[in-house]
């Protein structure tokens, strides 16, 4: 097992030079190909520094690809784009130079470990850590750097609100803010108030909306950039400006609020998922050491799958609990038209069309209709023929691991019966040296016996009875000595004899394939529920935009829509469909885009955009949008309260469901059994 894990890091490294090396070919012959047609040599302007940037942005585009590593890069770029404004291309060139610094170290420690100290256990340990470090990371990188900025993004609209109402200027009241500024929201004020003084503020706005960390900045700057083109409006109410801003910060209340009550109710849930890991090897130490006969368990397959169990348990459940303690935006754009890997797989590889129809529903059913839906309201750009692939290939992935697992699992029942040399006294304190050393001989004589008896073509009782008398040279076979050998050979027999795959064990394993193929469907669902709550977030986004909008005289239905695209994620693509059919006829384009979304709180908002296109002006359509604010202040408040109740429950119940697993089939029920199994033993063994 040593030499496998050194192999397979052998070729892991050996695979990561030869992509060094095919980045470099690239990067040589892209300069050749610029030099034949500038007619000049580039060599003293390609420096080593330009080839690493182009190597780090193809790595950041093949990185995208790769489903786990993808999620890494998201997240480190969030921590860059909360830190630093920059472009598109220094982004990624930041981000793909701390994931390049995160995985060379995880690479040092990990080769380190595992020539100190090799085995597969080890290897699971090293994964291990570096799934929880790097949940520390987020958590100390990302979500609270989040928290800060959010804290301080409270704080500076506050400072604006006060500078505003002495000089009425924005680019003023904005410029003084900012030496009140965090350290993480000074970095956004300025460069906002760098938008408002801009000659090209709007194409200074679309780019900042790009990397903007948070969906409140970008509220701010553009409700910054209509006042200082339009000039603020005031009203019954007050100022519509600071009205704005009030309701930036209600939205800014709510989140905080919502992320330290989440905090609260899954601290620590997530080592105590993670503790099994780190507790099994000490637990099982103490019960081989306390009941010797517990060795026989650890080392069957039935010790196997528990600790097979126990581990997969509790690195599912640590999964689950990140998964719980996410509350970051949706990152899933409709708008995103990119072809996945499995995409590029189904067009180079067409046969696998032909495979895949196992798992892909057939055209015009009922299952094709609900698969359609069902991708349309997680708003995922995924296809259906990318699902079945998916599904196709988690399928065989499970078959090689589980088929892999039981023929192990019979190798090591094999090993344990003919190599096994564990005591068959229940406690410690009965094993001596001189028994140790009778054990390991009477282990030699069973096995000899047993490779005797894999050469017969027959083997029942008698011919294991007829063995063992003539290997003991005993005439009697009713002696106790004969009688305990001949048992304790018939039973190694068995177990011998039985290690092959059964067929209620293929049975499972297929089982335990097709719920592993519902994955894909399962995590489609997730994201369903999810974007109920961003669509509803979307939504009073564009209310606090509409409320300030509609008290300039100027404002138009087409002038909201183009706002209102400009901060969406979930309903973009409809919308810029929408712009680019108004001119075609603004009554029947609205009438098309609310039927392309089905979410009734967005199709509410359209049907007041169709009565300021024919009846009444924009200001009257939307004269009792605070309102409607306030209803989904308090909805939120609602769903908050009982999204939180639901996660700290689910929360609870996952993180200890390893520890009881750890218990339970590690220890509790293996003491039990082989106490039952062995009590004639132990009762002998008090007795004497």
């Amino acid at each position: 097992m040593n030499k496998f894990l050194l192999l397979i890091l052998a070729l892991s490294l050996s695979g990561f030079l030869l992509i060094l090396l095919y980045y470099y070919y690239s990067l040589q012959k892209n300069r050749k190909v610029l030099t034949n047609l500038l007619g000049k040599k580039t060599e003293s302007k390609y420096k080593w520094k330009e080839k690493l940037n182009v190597l780090a942005q193809k790595a950041y585009n093949y990185s995208m690809r790769i489903p786990l590593l993808n999620t890494i890069i998201l997240r480190v770029r969030r921590r860059i784009e909360t830190m630093s404004i920059y472009d598109e291309y220094s982004l990624r060139r930041e981000v793909m130079k701390i994931v390049f610094a995160i995985f060379s170290a995880f690479a040092v420690v990990a080769i380190l470990v595992i020539m100190i100290r090799p085995g597969y256990l080890i290897g699971f340990w090293i994964l291990i850590g570096m799934f929880f470090v790097a949940g520390l990371l987020i958590d100390q990188l990302v979500y609270r750097v989040e928290v800060r900025l959010l804290k301080q993004l409270k704080e500076f609209i506050n400072r604006v609100r006060f500078f505003y109402q002495q000089s009425k200027m924005i680019d003023e009241a904005f410029f003084e803010a900012i030496a009140f500024a965090g350290n993480e929201m000074r970095v956004q004020a300025e460069h906002i108030h760098g938008i408002i003084t801009s000659l090209k503020p709007n194409e200074a706005l679309a780019k900042y909306e790009e990397v903007a960390p948070t969906r409140f900045l970008k509220v701010l700057a553009g409700l910054a950039i209509t006042v200082k083109e339009e000039g603020d409006v005031i009203t019954d109410k007050g100022s519509a400006f600071l009205a704005g801003m009030t309701a930036i910060n209600v939205e800014i209340n709510g989140e905080m609020l919502n992320r330290q009550k989440l905090e609260y109710r899954l601290k620590g849930l997530s080592i105590l998922a993670l503790s099994p890991i780190f507790l099994a090897l000490p637990i099982k130490t103490w019960a081989v050491s306390t009941f010797p006969v517990m060795g026989s368990f650890y080392n069957s397959r039935l010790g196997f799958f528990a600790e097979v169990i126990t581990y997969g348990l509790s690195v599912l459940s640590y999964i689950m609990i990140r998964k719980i303690k996410d509350v970051s935006e949706n990152k899933y754009y409709m708008s995103l038209q990119k072809t996945h890997w499995e995409q590029k797989v189904l067009d180079k590889f067409p046969f696998l069309l032909a495979v895949i129809q196992v798992f892909k529903p057939k055209q015009f059913s009922k299952r094709e209709y609900k698969l359609k839906e069902l991708l349309k309201a997680a708003n995922s750009p995924l296809t259906i023929d990318i699902i079945a692939l998916r599904r196709t290939l988690l399928s065989l992935l499970a078959f090689l691991v589980l088929f892999s697992g039981l023929v192990y699992s019979h190798h090591r029942d094999k090993q344990n019966v003919l190599y096994g040399t564990n005591s068959t006294s229940f406690f410690a304190g009965n094993v001596t040296e001189q028994e140790k050393a009778a054990i390991a001989e009477e282990t030699e004589f069973d096995r000899e016996l047993l490779i005797r008896l894999q050469n017969e073509k027959d083997v029942s009782m008698q011919t294991v009875q007829s063995l063992v008398l003539q290997s003991l040279d005993i005439k009697d076979p009713n002696t106790p000595h004969a009688q305990e050998v001949i048992q304790r050979i018939s039973e190694k027999w068995n177990v011998l004899h039985s290690a092959f795959l059964k067929w209620w064990e293929v049975i499972i394993t297929f089982s335990l394939v097709y719920l592993t193929s519902l994955t894909p469907l399962l995590v489609l669902l997730y994201q369903k529920s999810l974007r109920q709550r961003d669509m509803e977030n979307e939504v009073y986004q564009y209310l606090i935009l509409i409320g300030i909008l509609k008290e300039f005289e100027s404002m138009s239905v087409f002038k909201i829509l183009n706002w209102i695209e400009r901060f969406s994620l979930i309903f973009k693509t409809p919308l810029q469909q929408a712009i680019l059919d108004y001119d075609a006829g603004p009554d029947e384009t609205l009438k098309s885009l609310k039927e392309q979304v089905s979410f009734e709180p967005f199709q509410q908002l359209v049907e007041r955009l169709e009565l300021a296109v024919l009846r009444i002006s924009v200001k009257e359509a939307f004269e009792d949008i605070s309102v409607e604010r306030e209803f989904y202040v308090e909805q939120r408040k609602e769903r908050d309260e009982q999204s939180l109740k639901k996660r700290g429950f689910w929360g609870a119940v996952i993180s200890w469901v390893p520890a009881g697993a750890l218990l339970g089939l590690y220890l509790i029920i293996p003491i039990i059994y082989i106490s039952i199994v062995k009590s004639n033993d132990l009762v002998t063994q008090i007795t004497s």
